[in-house]
């Protein structure tokens, strides 16, 4: 079983009755092994010594001692004899954990640290050989991981930031090829599929934070999104994976909803952060990586800003099922791959726009609709609304765009270039990422961005719809409540289209009952 370990800091003497405290919570709370990290006790000299003595005899659960080293993310400064030296004095003074983390370039140019660590083995510790790399991915990594396995050591930890996905998936392939128990990670938003997916893969240890505000590494899970929100411990290798892909992706609600449908209706399934840069290529490659590869169970995706029209753009190259309703919109937000490798792409933000419009009582039929934006949102909107009778005039910073998607739609139905004087709207339906809490203009309106007022755009009993989640009051939202308008939250937009996300991957709705934010 692959272990879970988080990693509680000490750096002063006064601070080990609260860490074992927590210590004990985590322990509560499903961790398997407690890495003290006392990169700086040492400075402590005899206090520290004494310190480390007591969190090694009191801790509830495997222990892990690491003093990290200033060059490989740590604080700890000491030269490679000091800190032999005070390994040295630590072992004098009985101080014993399950687990010591040696830094393997310190072990290679040290006489003293080689030393040192064949007395901690010889003392029943064992020991774990470790490499970090926070800058990327090394160039000479399978050389130093076959170097390290060949070294006198009980397991490897080789950990690095991940530059995309892809370097995620090569931790699966180093522990599929592995010859002593090994901890293979990236760190990042990226490496969040690796420290999740470690315990399918055969890795040793994966490490999770006791609070959102304590992680040791970026992209560090807490222990309870871990185990409750990405059930760890059921993950396998035949999991069906599942994520979220876009730039940025914000703190989208479908990790917590899907994964909860998933265990509800006992689907061995996990939907995880997917992270793609901006641009066509890297959605390519991406896609095909987790397309292409036999070893894991890749099953689709949720799609968003910026890679919608790419989708549609991949699909076709690849031969792919696609909906109608892709076909007239010109975007999609949802992948499915069947057993096969072969895929099919679909629009769900379609009804994640109509279902909120109609809940407030909007008759489509014969109204008026200002669309803001000319994305892939904005085409979802233009698709869903047009066959149900609407007239759609679409607002946008860049004329070229809102020309090119009026054109694109025209064969479907009355789009026309936005104007205020064909208002007042009846409905009006926020597509751009204005407002976007990680996007480029968090704080901002985007009807003031578009020179637009409120007042002017809506008719009496209008509607509004904002398709942004995070946050949920956004200034749109703020704006429509303000003029008296009722408006349909991102949360509501995002709910009804994930429904139809999960019906098309699994043939299953989801339980009402579950399914609120």
């Amino acid at each position: 079983m692959t272990l879970i370990a988080v990693p509680i800091a000490v750096s002063d003497p006064a601070e080990v009755a609260d860490a074992l405290h927590t210590a004990q919570d985590v322990r509560l709370r499903g961790a398997d092994v407690i890495e003290w990290r006392v990169d700086t006790l040492a400075d402590a000299q005899a206090s520290g010594t004494q310190s480390v003595g007591i969190l090694l005899a009191d801790s509830p659960a495997q222990t892990l001692l690491t003093a990290r080293s200033d060059t490989e993310g740590g604080l700890c400064t000491l030269d490679d004899e000091a800190l032999a030296d005070w390994f040295g004095d630590l072992l004098d003074a009985g101080c014993q954990p399950n687990w010591v983390d040696v830094e393997f370039d310190r072990w290679q140019r040290s006489a003293a640290i080689q030393a040192v660590a064949k007395r901690w083995q010889a003392e029943g510790v064992r020991v774990l050989f470790s490499s970090h790399e926070y800058t990327g991915r090394p160039t000479d990594l399978h050389q130093r991981i076959a170097a390290m396995q060949e070294a006198p050591c009980d397991a490897v930890k080789m950990v690095w930031r991940a530059r995309s996905l892809r370097d995620g998936l090569e931790c699966r392939d180093i522990l599929a090829s592995r010859q002593k128990p090994m901890i293979v990670l990236c760190m990042g938003p990226a490496g969040v599929m690796s420290r999740i997916m470690t315990g399918a893969w055969g890795g040793l240890l994966t490490f999770a934070s006791s609070s959102v505000t304590s992680m040791s590494a970026p992209g560090q899970p807490t222990i309870d999104e871990l185990l409750h929100q990405y059930r760890f411990r059921q993950l396998d290798q035949a999991t069906a994976i599942y994520g979220l892909i876009g730039d940025p992706l914000g703190r989208s609600p479908g990790f917590v909803m899907h994964n909860h449908a998933f265990d509800q209706a006992g689907v061995n399934a996990v939907y995880l952060p997917m992270p793609v840069a901006a641009g066509w290529e890297s959605l390519k490659a991406t896609l095909a990586e987790l397309v292409g590869r036999s070893d894991i169970e890749f099953r689709g995706a949720s799609v968003t800003l910026p890679h919608k029209q790419d989708l549609v753009r991949y699909a076709k190259e690849q031969g792919g099922v696609i909906a109608d309703i892709v076909d007239r919109c010109g975007a999609a937000n949802t992948l499915s791959v069947d057993a096969d490798g072969e895929i099919a792409v679909d629009n769900t933000d379609v009804m994640g726009i109509v279902k909120p419009l109609l809940a407030m009582g909007f008759e489509p039929n014969g109204s008026k609709v200002a669309i803001l934006g000319a994305g892939g949102v904005a085409r979802a909107a233009v698709a869903a609304l047009l066959p149900l009778g609407a007239t759609v005039h679409v607002f946008n910073r860049t004329p070229a765009r809102v020309a090119t998607l009026v054109e694109a739609m025209q064969p479907f139905g009355s789009v026309h270039v936005g104007s205020v004087e064909a208002g007042p709207f009846n409905a009006i339906v926020q597509g751009t990422p204005i407002g976007m809490a990680h996007g480029d203009h968090p704080q901002e309106n985007p009807l003031e961005v578009l020179g637009l007022d409120a007042t002017v755009m809506m008719a009496p009993g209008s509607v509004a719809v904002e398709t942004i989640y995070d946050p949920v009051e956004t200034p749109f939202v703020v704006a429509m409540r303000e003029v008296g308008t009722n408006v349909a939250t991102g949360q509501d937009m995002w709910l009804a289209q994930a429904a139809e996300q999960l019906q098309r991957w699994t043939g299953r709705s989801p339980a009402k009952k579950d399914w609120t934010l």
